[in-house]
């Protein structure tokens, strides 16, 4: 009887509509990223068009940051439509892309966002996705795919690509890559470059978000709308659950345990990897809110299975035994705006070295993490909810004269100057 969330009982008819990315009226949540970094949980999503990232605190979802790019040039706001949680160097990097421009981003240690590099492409390239297959950053459009390193150098490219739907294109090590298109799963060869293994699948709309998984020991899962499946990299199948007739959308696994979870609008389901038999499951329909159906899912190990499910209106956190943790509701969010023009003001405009100066200004964005460069010496400042700051300055010891101070909005990337003279 314990079972009977998912399977004995039937549940209401719950109509969905896709929007493309930047078309949808209403915030969504169906696809992201999670990851385990320093004991903790975080969560990190674009498909509001900002780049969110939250952190599981106990039973809460706390979100930490929400930003859209910024285009400095024409004083515009942009869109994010993907991001990756990497760790690197002992620090969480987030990579996120927007139209033409791979973004790197790290978590500062009052839980910002901060810019480290942008690479914008020249050659009119649509990023859809970014993703980490193995070692590497990727980007996904309907060129292909890019490989990058962490310093957003591109170290090679593949003339592989799904003309439906990008989100299904995944990679799980530095050789194969996984795709899901027109009802067949399509493994290919990077070393080769060529397709090695196929295997049909059976889904009753052909065009739309689902992913298979890749484990460390070369075998693939997926499931579609009748069935999870697993094959070997040749497409033979070894084994496969079936599952009620809803639609097939993701399926992960942490690595660290010898389970596999999958998700079909309805709920998720967890399966033992070896037999593909049922542990567990549990419909999420109204499990973090109205309107919940299960689509994208990332499972990390953090003192057991988490288990992150994109359940539409809401994120939801469950544990291995698929009990809910936490969750967080979908909000219309307005982005951050610039309210006024760019300024900075001195209270003086000269003075010695070791003498102290006020720095203020405005234009930039609410709550935003502003760098200051005054000669050699580097600071840091947040501005208010109009996004002015006033910040005391030390004159730095550097020959008497005319210099500058700098001062650039990490997320916005909006960059002015003004003039200071240093007196002997």
């Amino acid at each position: 009887m314990k079972k009977l969330a998912l399977y004995l009982i039937i549940p209401l008819i719950i109509i969905f509509a896709w929007a493309g990315k930047g078309e949808s009226k209403t915030d969504s949540y169906y696809s992201g990223d999670a990851i385990s970094f320093n004991g903790q949980v975080y969560v990190a999503t674009a498909d509001t068009n900002s780049l969110e990232l939250f952190r599981l605190d106990g039973n809460q979802l706390t979100r930490l940051t929400s930003l859209k790019p910024f285009d400095s040039q024409y004083g515009v706001y942009g869109s994010f439509y993907d991001v990756k949680l990497a760790v690197e160097n002992n620090t969480l990097m987030a990579y996120a892309i927007g139209d033409f421009s791979l973004y790197k981003y790290s978590l500062t240690p009052d839980n910002n966002l901060s810019l480290v590099d942008v690479q914008k492409n020249t050659y009119w390239e649509w990023y859809s996705r970014v993703n980490k297959f193995g070692d590497n950053i990727v980007t996904i459009s309907n060129k292909g795919i890019t490989v990058w390193n962490t310093n957003l150098q591109s170290l090679n490219s593949y003339d592989f690509t799904n003309t439906d739907t990008f989100y299904n294109i995944r990679g799980f090590n530095n050789q194969y890559i996984l795709n899901i298109q027109n009802n067949t799963l399509s493994v290919y060869d990077r070393v080769s470059r060529e397709v090695v293994g196929s295997a049909p699948l059976s889904y009753e709309t052909n065009i739309g978000n689902r992913a298979a998984y890749q484990d460390n020991n070369n075998q693939v899962y997926v499931v579609d709308d009748n069935y999870a499946k697993k094959f070997d990299l040749n497409g033979n199948l070894i084994a496969s659950f079936k599952h009620l007739d809803y639609q097939g959308y993701d399926i992960n696994a942490s690595g660290a345990t010898n389970f596999v979870y999958f998700t079909n609008g309805i709920g998720v389901v967890k399966l033992n990897k070896d037999t593909m038999k049922l542990t567990a499951s549990r419909w999420t329909n109204y499990l973090g809110g109205p309107q919940g159906w299960a689509m994208g899912l990332k499972v990390v190990y953090n003192n057991g299975d988490k288990v992150v499910v994109f359940n539409n209106s809401n994120i939801l956190v469950l544990d291995d035994n698929l009990k809910k943790i936490a969750s967080y509701q979908a909000t219309a969010q307005a982005p951050a705006t610039v309210t006024e023009n760019l300024y900075l003001n001195l209270d003086h405009n000269l003075g010695s070295a070791g003498s102290v100066v006020t720095l203020s200004g405005g234009g930039y964005f609410p709550k935003e993490v502003l760098n200051i460069t005054f000669g050699s010496n580097k600071s840091q400042v947040t501005t208010d909810s109009q996004g002015r700051f006033s910040e005391e300055l030390s004159v730095p010891q550097v020959l008497p004269g005319q210099t500058d101070i700098k001062v650039v909005g990490q997320s916005s990337l909006l960059s002015y100057s003004i003039s200071f003279k240093v007196i002997p």
